[in-house]
This record gives C-alpha cells, structure tokens and sequence, in this order.
C-alpha cells in the first residue's frame, strides 16, 4: 500500500509541475508558469484545425506565438532580436557617461557579437507578421501587388490591408465602437447609408455589420470567440493589432529588447488585452477570413 501512496504523489508532483496556468479563453499564460528548453511561452501555440477559406489561422497565431515568445525568452536574462522602432530613435539620442556610441549601436554591437539578426517593430509590422503566415506565400503576394497597384511605394498601414482584405479576398469587416468615439455620429451615419466606414482621404472599407460598445458587449464578445484570427486597427488607423478569439494583441512600439534599456515599469513590447477591456481607442475595425462551409 506504502508503494501505491508513493507512486500516486510522485506523479502528483510530477504534474504539478508541469501545469501550465491558462489565462482566459485563448491560451495566454502568464510568464513564469512554464518553461521549456528555456523557452517562456508567454503564447501559447494554436493546436486547433484550420476553419477559414484561403488563410490558415493557427499558422497565423504559431507565428506571432514564436515572435513573442522569443522576445519574452529573452528580455530580461540577454536581449531579445525585436526592438520597438520608436526606442530605436530615442535609443540613438542617449549615451550613457562616457560612453562614444549610442544605446543603439551599443545593442547592435551586442547582437552581433553573439551573431543574432536584429528586427525592428512596431504595430503594422507585428500584425503583417501573422497575416503573411495565415494567407501563405502566393496569396501574400497577390495582397502585396494590390497594395503597389493603389498606394505604390507606401507602407502598410491598418486601413489599408483592411480595404484589401474586405475588397479582393471576401474578408467581412465589422465596426466596433463606443458612443463616446469622436467620430461617432459620422461613422454611424456612413453605415446607415453606404454600409461602409470612412477613412479620411483613403477608399472607403466596406462594412457587414455595427456594434455599439456599450449596448452591444455580449453580441462583440460572441463574434470574437468564434474566430481565431482577426485584423484590426483603431481610430481611423492610428493603431494596428490582431485578435486572438476575444484577445487583442499589440506591438508597443516604445519598448526595448532588452531590460538593460528599459525600466521595469514600462510595457513590454507585446501586450495581449481582453476587448472588452482594451480602452486605448473608441473605434475600431474588425476584418475575419471567410470560413470554410461545412
């Protein structure tokens, strides 16, 4: 009997200490509740089947999953690869006391004394990440061609991979916002007449439907969770980010790689909020891939 009690609590243990702590319905884990091979998985990766037409979605989510978990991994024992591109421009403005070469270029040097590619990062860039991974190689391209063909040489921005994703590939675009939006009344207004949302001097992103935060959290909340991958950006695109079911998740652009260079108190370079509770913006657009019909 002594034999059994002792198998039962070794195995006990043995799980415990396996056990992941799962935040919420997405499977975001909290940065110390499991390591493997080193590794921080502050995302974990999508084990589900692929639901969508054209895109793969946990390609999508294993991409932004390994892009921050090696940020994670590595910020506070080393330096991680990925840099906020607006700590890359102040970074090159500070010098520590005597010191010739800026934070900057003291990083680099870092990286490359330990041969390691430096990357930079900001909102569009992170969220592209997971998109190009989702749509593949060919289908990438076709987006990237459209893009040249109507804004030539100009950088992707939220607006205008949500234009084309709505326009060319049967993606559904959904308005999200709150009565207190600055651009409230004019956005309610063009859905009420056109079904579209305005972006200011830009083609107008058609829209299938309009939630009011306020009065329609339930409805919001249902929508997200039935889809693993969304695109998305706030405020007439002065914010880019993904969703992961009911998970926003953004690049913070101000962050460093490494916890040499930034305090402990200053966000992190990805940040993962629950929607409903994601107050940065009053508006937002929301794109899905179409699914595939069972």
């Amino acid at each position: 009997m002594s034999i059994i009690i002792f198998l039962i609590y070794l195995a006990f243990q043995t799980n415990e200490h396996n056990t992941i702590q799962v935040k919420d319905s997405v499977n975001e884990i909290s940065l110390d509740a499991t390591q493997k091979n080193n590794t921080i998985f502050h995302t974990q990766p999508s084990i589900l089947s692929n639901r969508y037409n054209g895109f793969n979605s946990p390609k999508a989510i294993n991409a932004i999953a390994a892009i921050e978990n090696e940020y994670f991994t590595n910020v506070k024992k080393t330096f991680s690869k990925y840099y906020g591109t607006i700590w890359q421009t102040n970074a090159k403005n500070r010098y520590r006391v005597g010191d010739t070469i800026n934070e900057f270029e003291r990083y680099k040097i870092q990286a490359q004394q330990n041969d390691i590619k430096v990357d930079s990062m900001h909102c569009t860039i992170y969220a592209v990440k997971g998109l190009e991974a989702g749509l593949g190689v060919e289908r990438f391209e076709i987006l990237e061609k459209y893009h040249k063909k109507i804004w030539e040489e100009r950088e992707h921005a939220g607006w205008s991979i949500a234009y084309i994703l709505t326009t060319y590939f049967n993606w559904t675009a959904f308005l999200v916002i709150s009565k207190d939006s600055e651009e409230y009344s004019s956005a309610s207004n063009n859905f009420k007449k056109k079904r579209k949302y305005d972006v200011w001097k830009q083609p107008d992103i058609p829209i299938q439907k309009m939630f009011v935060i306020e009065n329609d959290q339930k409805q919001i909340d249902s929508l997200l969770l039935q889809n693993e991958f969304g695109w998305g950006f706030s405020k007439q695109g002065w914010h880019t980010w993904i969703t992961r079911f009911d998970i926003v998740k953004e690049c913070n652009w101000e962050a460093a790689p490494s916890w040499e260079y930034q305090k402990e108190w200053e966000k992190p370079l990805f940040i993962s909020t629950k929607f409903r509770k994601y107050k940065d913006y009053a508006s937002h657009i929301i794109v899905f891939p179409p699914k595939i019909e069972q």
